[in-house]
């Protein structure tokens, strides 16, 4: 777990100042404590940037003022689509450029893949890290990362809060799932190094996230604190390797969890106020020497403890060097005043405050260096390359290898077109729907998917924790609606929201099981259940139904009795279509499940058909 050598910020080991480290030294030392400050700062802001006005919002304005913060972090809620995106990059390093900053601003974003992206629209939007597992190629964790990391860069995002390297070992922990490439601590770390590797590849500042590791907690800690449990022993063989090779592989950031660990920190202190854990363990025995970077201090877990304000001085005596704060303009300004009386009051030296902005600067000069050297002056890629039909084909092709069928059991897949000309679809309320301006906009794309094949597809949406009642009514409509075969999609974050949707999955069986098969085939002119492939075994169950898990792949758990499954890893729009071209036989399905599921399926299991 260890690493022999210590790697500077950008991942070459260290020695002699390079003349980019000397120029850094030069500014900090010209810079003022509150600028220092500053430059350890990421903030967001919750407003939308309207590309047209053109005009910043007042905090944020203040806030490239005084104190000149060196971080700025983006949302959804900021900019609608990549055009925008690209406005509000350039009017925020223009305004802090003019307000004096010394370096260019980190603008970061959640440019995961999968379920965790910023900017959907027109962009490509690659299936998630656990999908990416699944097609077994660790190369395509190294594509999927440099081709966000470009689209990234040309929308003027020059940083992203990813890879994911949390170890899922705990199937019900509620906050990572998907976002992890497996529950296998040697599959993480070479994934995320290769991930790593793509968004260097082009210049881009990337964290490895989240230090020591969330795979194994009960609580998200966006709601409270997480307790990461078991000794040192099961640390340092489960959750700590990926960071090991996160760092090996050249990270030059690692973002920290709100998450207590007693075999790490006796104390009680989460990760991310932790000194044990961010200086005696990451910086000294891991020998990280990049940026380490804290989650949201907005975030249950901290406001429930010790305070946002507050944490900011506790998390940069802890040894992290950029806090984030993405929402609060009041919180933002009091902890920048709590960490200037931190240095004036002695409790932090300016020698600390210097060697993290110091490594801040380093930093940020060197990877401008690098993108100017790729790009021109701009350092960033034409916009035009965002969504362009090279990545889109990639999308495609890894969203097709990625797709895993898990049972198969009376033969039903692939469904034949001819004799399943009406099919009902129940999906949660995450499946993707058309986008607002199609004419359709209240269809699925998994609708779309069946009717662009000649089928009728009788749509039944439901929300992520359904009811007795609502599942009761659901099989009415699908009763009543006389199909010819059920896809029933499920989607579920949360224990509670996979016994509800795996109950409404149940009720489905049952109410197919129990069809009148042959009586829907005579009033509608269709085969029913007795031959949509030819099937002998399909007669005995009734229609068929089809269940599909487009996020977590335990959900089975919930349905154990489905005979036919599949699982995406993810709900993008990418995912959906190549599970409809493997229900249908176009084609073959390719994927290997990342993780294990207890009690069903071993890590790797994967059927041909």
């Amino acid at each position: 777990m260890m690493n022999e050598a210590s790697n500077g910020p950008t991942g070459r080991p260290m020695g002699e100042p390079t003349p980019n480290e000397r120029c850094a030294d030069r500014i900090v030392a010209g810079l003022s404590l509150r600028q220092k400050i500053g430059q350890m700062m990421a903030v967001g802001f919750p407003e939308h940037f309207d590309g047209l006005e053109g005009r910043l919002p007042e905090g944020i304005l203040s806030l490239l003022a005084d104190p000149g913060v060196g971080g700025v972090g983006l949302f959804a809620r900021n900019a609608k689509d990549p055009a925008e995106m690209l406005a509000l990059t350039c009017s925020l390093q223009e305004t802090a450029r003019a307000a004096g900053a010394p370096v260019p601003l980190f603008i970061m974003a959640d440019q995961e893949g999968g379920i965790v992206i910023q900017v959907t629209a027109g962009t490509t939007v690659f299936p998630g890290n656990m999908a990416l597992a699944a097609t077994g190629e660790p190369a395509a964790a190294y594509e999927a990362a440099r081709i966000i990391g470009l689209e990234a860069l040309a929308m003027g995002l020059n940083a992203v809060t990813a890879p994911d390297m949390d170890v899922n070992a705990d199937a019900d922990n509620p906050i990572i799932g998907v976002r992890a490439y497996g529950d296998d601590a040697a599959l993480v770390g070479a994934l995320g190094a290769q991930a790593v590797r793509g968004f260097g590849s082009v210049g881009l500042f990337c964290t490895a996230k989240h230090f020591p590791g969330h795979g194994r907690t009960a609580v998200d800690s966006h709601l409270g604190m997480p307790r990461l449990d078991g000794s040192a022993e099961d640390l340092e063989s489960v959750d700590l390797p990926p960071f090991a090779a996160a760092i090996a592989g050249g990270a030059t950031g690692i973002m920290t969890a709100h998450i207590q660990s007693a075999a790490l920190d006796p104390s009680g202190a989460c990760a991310t106020l932790s000194r044990p854990m961010l200086t005696g363990l990451l910086r000294e025995r891991m020998r990280f020497d990049g940026i380490i970077v804290t989650d949201c201090l907005e975030m249950g877990a901290i406001q429930q403890s010790v305070g946002t304000a507050r944490a900011a001085v506790e998390a940069v005596i802890a040894g992290a060097d950029m806090v984030l704060l993405a929402h609060t303009l009041a919180l933002q300004r009091q902890a920048a005043d709590m960490l200037e009386q931190a240095v004036r009051f002695g409790e932090i030296t300016e020698e600390r405050i210097d060697q993290s902005c110091r490594r801040i600067v380093r930093t940020k000069l060197a990877l401008e260096a690098a993108r100017c050297g790729m790009w021109g002056a701009d350092g960033r890629p034409p916009l035009g390359i965002v969504g362009c039909r090279e990545h889109l084909l990639a999308e495609e092709r890894i969203a097709r290898q990625s797709v895993t069928l898990l049972r198969n059991e009376d033969g039903i897949l692939p469904l034949a077109a001819a004799k399943a000309r009406r099919i009902a679809v129940v999906y949660p309320a995450t499946m993707p729907r058309l986008r607002a301006e199609d004419v359709d906009d209240d269809q699925t794309v998994l609708g779309q998917e069946i009717a662009a094949r000649g089928m009728e597809a009788v749509e039944i949406g439901v929300g992520l924790t359904p009811t007795a009642g609502e599942a009761a009514a659901v099989c009415g409509a699908v009763a009543g609606a006389r199909v010819d075969a059920v896809i029933v999609a499920t989607s579920c974050k949360t224990a509670e929201q996979e016994r509800a949707q795996g109950a409404l999955v149940r009720a489905l069986l049952a109410a197919m099981r129990e069809a009148d098969a042959g009586s829907s085939a005579g009033s509608t002119g269709s085969t029913g259940s007795t031959g949509s492939t030819g099937s002998t075994g399909s007669a005995r169950h009734g229609i068929p139904v089809i269940a599909c898990a487009i996020r977590n792949p335990y959900d089975i758990r919930s349905y154990p009795d489905a005979r036919t499954c599949l699982v995406t890893y993810g709900y993008r729009p990418c995912s959906i279509r190549a599970a409809v071209e493997v229900i249908f036989g176009e084609i073959v399905p390719r994927g290997r499940l990342p993780v294990e599921i207890p009690g069903l399926y071993p890590r790797g299991h994967g059927l041909k058909s």
